[in-house]
């Protein structure tokens, strides 16, 4: 959905006590605008019952499925699945990926995004924020515990959970000049830590 700026007040009536206090704590106006506008957008197409979260962190919505939540300066997505987490990410394809691709991009995933694309590393980031966004832990180094990787024409990600390596099958799409980011099936545990 894209952001109509004249719609903050409008966005915030049909709020629910917890995301009135969650707005409460957002300093930014313009992340208060992405804020109401993403919760709107969940209401619209869910109702007014509240995001709660599972053992793991992982969002739902009671009798509806896992839920992810994504926004930019002018647009919002929301994602849910029934069967399994989901986890969605839109970006504005933006220079300032390249400047910041050296904090994200590993040698091999050079092989399969141009570091010197904006389209490219806007995209990688995109990925990888969507598959941070299946992890049941924090602080995740985007080097290291997040890949992107191609099999047969076909874009993975692996992300570090608490019980091992998950891999995902990944997709993304273009609208104007917003990449929409997310994962296409369940994924499944690659590599288990060993106690």
């Amino acid at each position: 959905m894209e952001i109509d700026f004249s719609r903050f007040e409008y966005y915030q009536s049909d709020f629910t006590a917890q995301e009135q206090l969650k707005i409460e704590t957002i300093r930014n106006p313009g992340k208060q605008l992405e804020y109401a506008a993403s919760r709107y957008l969940k209401h619209h197409i869910f109702g007014s019952k509240n995001i709660a979260y599972d053992s793991t962190g992982a969002p739902f919505i009671e009798g509806v499925g896992f839920i992810s939540l994504s926004h930019t300066s002018s647009y919002v997505a929301v994602a849910v699945c029934s069967e399994h987490l989901i986890g969605v990410d839109i970006e504005e394809i933006r220079e300032k990926s390249i400047k910041l691709s050296a904090r994200f991009i590993t040698e091999e995933e050079k092989a399969f995004f141009n570091q010197e694309d904006e389209t490219d590393m806007s995209t990688l980031w995109s990925l990888k924020e969507c598959l941070y966004k299946l992890s049941d832990r924090k602080q995740l180094l985007f080097q290291k515990d997040i890949l992107v990787y191609r099999k047969n024409g076909t874009l993975y990600g692996s992300i570090l959970k608490t019980d091992g390596i998950y891999e995902y099958e990944l997709q993304s799409t273009r609208f104007r000049n917003i990449l929409i980011s997310f994962n296409a099936g369940k994924g499944k545990l690659i590599h288990e830590h060993s106690s």
